[in-house]
């Protein structure tokens, strides 16, 4: 009986070896450390804070190509990738206003952040941009001294472009139009008026906009408005 025992476990951990490793959702397994912010056909936006010299285990992200964009400034983090054969790599520190666009891969690791102060960033995952759509790796830099009110597209692509707006205090900055949907990720106090309904944003906040309505920002403080703006063409573009 001991020894028909002894075999059963073997034949198990055999088992259990051999088979893949099971998917691990960030959002259900780390809580504190991923919340889902926005979700619907679009995107999904997940919330992301790493505390200093904070751990996180394994766990997998979706494959979508995703537009990562800093809410903090903070040091280096390491990502150890579960993969054969496993490598790590290292995210050069980054500052607020900042943004990397990746075209997407298979995400399985753990992370570590290897600086004294915490990370918070977005990952704005695009569900209509296909896997391998020859999307451009892309980073782009926060402004040193947003002192001029300004709207530029950083990232263009017949997907979806990434434009950075800054309007100065006590001075209305009506965005250019356009009637498809966008993301507005804040990265200073500001209000956004949108149809005559005012939103008051701060940094990190996001709010989506239909694109039916012409949308203004302005300041709500003494430091000029900021955001990025992600707006998301139609799949026949």
């Amino acid at each position: 009986m001991l020894r028909a025992q002894k075999l059963l476990l073997s034949l198990l951990a055999i088992a259990a070896s051999a088979s893949p490793a099971i998917a691990q959702d960030p959002i259900a397994a780390y809580p504190k450390n991923y919340s889902l912010a926005l979700d619907n056909e679009v995107v999904s936006v997940v919330r992301v804070h790493y505390g200093p010299h904070e751990r996180i285990g394994v766990h997998d992200h979706s494959k979508f190509p995703t537009v990562y964009v800093y809410l903090s400034p903070s040091g280096p983090v390491r990502f150890e990738h579960d993969e054969k054969p496993p490598f790590r790599l290292t995210r050069p520190p980054v500052s607020t206003g900042a943004f990397r666009v990746s075209p997407g891969r298979v995400e399985r690791h753990a992370v570590e952040n290897l600086g004294d102060v915490s990370s918070d960033f977005l990952r704005v995952e695009l569900k209509q941009v296909p896997l391998g759509s020859a999307l451009q790796p892309f980073r782009g830099k926060a402004p040193t001294s947003p002192s001029q009110s300004s709207q530029a597209v950083e990232y263009r692509s017949p997907q979806f472009d990434v434009q950075r707006v800054i309007c100065q205090p006590e001075t209305q900055c009506k965005m250019d139009s356009s009637t498809s949907p966008s993301l507005l990720i804040a990265f200073s106090s500001l209000k956004v008026n949108e149809n005559d309904n005012v939103a008051l944003l701060k940094n990190g906040d996001i709010k989506w906009v239909q694109g039916s309505h012409p949308a203004a920002i302005t300041s709500a403080s003494n430091a000029p408005a900021h955001l990025l703006r992600i707006t998301f063409h139609s799949k026949q573009r």
